[in-house]
């Protein structure tokens, strides 16, 4: 029997407003700020609740979803029973086939009626990840134009068509950059700059970040070691002293890189328990902060002029 965890993706609608929102293409948001910019929302919740425009049934998965151009993008994983057989159109397989193995897949529904619009899967084997975690991916779908890229909890990044979720292209993040698979499972949505397309890879050869062309898939530029984990936070840029910096937190340092060639701006040192570097890095007037679970705060003042920073204090 398969694991059924009654997962669902639900549209409500408040009373009186418009269904047609700002697009949401990406975690946290466009540029991952987490701001919400909408007018007219409601104070409190109808007494009997908010009423449901539609309800769609997915799998399990902790990814959040990414709304663009009329479509949510939300990936998830449908496990496969030992002895059953992958579907035909298994297509990739990102780690070994294991009792842990199934289809992690990227649905496109229509966000007015929750119809779903295309699905893409790929074989994937979850046995190298922590027991409990072993249920669904991690990252939110990043929206670009034409194109959706999604990211598995096995290291496997895909380029989709994202009115047909056709494959533009894919890499594999174990085979192509020989990266370990962290604990808990990749989980840094890729993040669109320019061109780009970086992404946490925590691969080999200093290739713990990595910077895609966009359109082929080919390498640009990598930068960071990976004699750590890549760690669970999401890439962000912010600009500060006068340029645009790529903040990325790992296990071993916060860091700040030019988002262009992958260069090192600056980077602070703090080594974070079992590689937990989990939160999205927020910047408010000159000061970055990250927080983690068992190390407490970091905070850091940018400069104004330069691309450079300064620990204002940090937790253990």
């Amino acid at each position: 029997m398969k694991r059924a965890l009654g997962l669902m993706l639900a549209c409500l609608a408040t009373a009186g407003a418009s269904i047609h929102a700002t697009d949401w293409p990406e975690f946290r948001g466009e540029g991952r700020r987490g701001v919400w910019n909408e007018t007219g929302i409601i104070e409190t919740f109808p007494a009997d609740g908010l009423p449901v425009l539609w309800r769609t049934p997915i799998k399990a998965g902790f990814s959040g979803p990414a709304v663009a151009n009329g479509r949510v993008f939300v990936t998830d994983f449908d496990p496969i029973e030992p002895g059953e057989a992958p579907p035909a159109d298994a297509g990739v397989l990102a780690g070994a086939l294991n009792r842990f193995s199934g289809m992690e897949r990227a649905h496109a529904l229509d966000e007015e009626t929750g119809e779903v619009l295309w699905t893409r899967q790929w074989l994937t084997g979850y046995g190298p990840l922590a027991y409990n975690w072993a249920i669904g991916p991690r990252a939110t779908p990043t929206v670009d134009g034409d194109r959706v890229y999604v990211l598995g909890a096995i290291g496997a990044l895909l380029c989709l068509n994202a009115e047909t979720g056709e494959i533009i292209w894919q890499r594999d993040y174990v085979e192509d950059y020989g990266a370990e698979i962290p604990p808990w499972g990749f989980s840094g949505a890729p993040l669109v700059d320019g061109d780009r397309l970086i992404a946490l890879v925590g691969g080999a050869d200093d290739a713990k970040v990595v910077a895609f062309d966009k359109m082929t898939g080919e390498e640009v530029w990598r930068a960071l070691s990976s004699e750590s984990e890549p760690g669970y936070s999401q890439p962000v840029i912010f600009t500060a002293g006068g340029v645009r910096q790529l903040i990325i937190w790992h296990p071993e340092a916060l860091s700040s890189l030019d988002p262009a060639t992958g260069d090192v701006y600056w980077e602070q040192p703090w080594r974070i328990t079992l590689g937990m570097s989990i939160s999205t890095p927020v910047l408010k007037d000159g000061r970055l902060v990250v927080t983690s679970y068992y190390n407490g705060m970091l905070m850091m003042a940018l400069d104004e002029n330069t691309p450079t920073a300064r620990l204002v204090w940090k937790g253990a």
